[in-house]
């Protein structure tokens, strides 16, 4: 399933530019505070921006805003939770390390 995040709020100031991300959904991962996070593939990566130096993003973890919410074909401006993969680990993973990522904004999302 793929989804394209059409908006982003609370974001560092070189993600607004960079919007809209398309995003290959893999697979649902839980984490300690809720059963329903999602791996994503971005299908252009991200440049992000830290202490000065340059790093290229390739995948996401996001989650509807709300618990038990889901990314269901034909929705539109679904509110979400987009955060960075930092180690790309976490792919193999059964469970979601928060150490692993990094909350990076809110956002809102097509489902396509």
């Amino acid at each position: 399933m793929r989804v394209t995040i059409t908006s982003v709020d609370y974001a560092p100031e070189d993600l607004y530019e960079q919007v809209p991300l398309l995003v290959e959904l893999l697979r649902q991962i839980p984490g300690s505070d809720r059963p329903d996070y999602w791996l994503g593939l971005l299908l252009h990566p991200v440049e992000w921006y830290v202490g000065g130096e340059e790093r290229e993003v390739t995948h996401l973890v996001v989650s509807t805003r709300l618990m038990g919410g889901r990314f269901v074909p034909g929705a539109r401006d679904l509110p979400i939770s987009i955060a960075y993969v930092k180690d790309v680990s976490v792919l193999g993973d059964d469970r979601l390390e928060f150490s692993k990522c990094m909350f990076v904004a809110l956002g809102a999302c097509d489902v396509g």
